[in-house]
């Protein structure tokens, strides 16, 4: 059984932050909770929450810019809820604080990898949509991520390979590169992608399309060198 990290579970002074008051507290635990500790977790927390933000997002983009068309939309959805900006409200919520992760999972006393902290945004969302229902979750939203739509219209839109090809190459190190396995029809997700920075692996990606996995395999590298854990590359 894996070690669990001691980092106490603070559900009142969260849920105090949050502005939020849930009914059933398994809910926060379970969405604080990440695999690598017994029990359960919050990735299925995390898939409910992912498409419950996604919603809240396009309504409010869809009721602001009524002049936009859907390819200006899309653009402006998938960097307000992309894992660098789900990252920067996972700081605002201190949340790396409040979540339960195994002794590996953590170094220096700090979590090491952003993406369980980002995730863990979309499960508290999950969780708080299940238990409060939708105009809760919306108001969380909404609020948590007022900073960001107030300034989505100058925000950089451009994908997440764009974004990490341009920070590497500013960097000087160069293309990133994929390495992309298909698992082959059936297999859910079907595409495995591998990104690799001057021959040093940084993360998975997977995804139904090889499109999706190597997005997912950049956003995640990207957030892994903003966060200061890229400067032995």
């Amino acid at each position: 059984m894996p070690q669990v990290s001691k980092a106490p579970l603070k559900a009142d002074t969260l849920e105090a932050k949050l502005g939020i008051r849930l009914h059933n507290r398994k809910l926060l635990h379970r969405a604080l909770s990440h695999r690598s500790t017994s029990g359960e977790h919050m990735e299925r927390l995390e898939f409910l929450g992912d498409a419950v933000l996604g919603l809240v997002i396009a309504e409010y983009l869809h009721n602001t810019f009524p002049e936009a068309d859907e390819g200006q939309l899309s653009r402006f959805r998938a960097a307000l809820v992309r894992k660098e900006s789900l990252y920067q409200i996972a700081q605002a919520w201190s949340l790396s604080d409040y979540l339960n992760v195994g002794e590996g999972e953590r170094e220096h006393g700090r979590i090491k990898s952003s993406s369980i902290v980002a995730n863990a945004v979309e499960a508290v969302i999950g969780a708080v949509f299940i238990d409060m229902g939708w105009l809760a979750a919306q108001k969380l939203v909404i609020h948590a991520w007022q900073p960001l739509l107030q300034s989505v219209g100058s925000m950089d839109v451009r994908d997440a390979k764009s974004q990490l090809q341009e920070y590497t190459q500013g960097k000087g190190w160069g293309l990133p590169t994929y390495k992309v396995e298909d698992l082959g029809v059936g297999h859910t997700p079907r595409f495995e992608t591998q990104c690799w920075v001057q021959d040093k692996f940084y993360a998975y990606g997977r995804g139904k399309r090889k499109k999706d996995a190597e997005l997912q395999a950049a956003q995640r590298t990207l957030i892994m060198l903003q966060d200061n854990r890229g400067d032995e590359v």
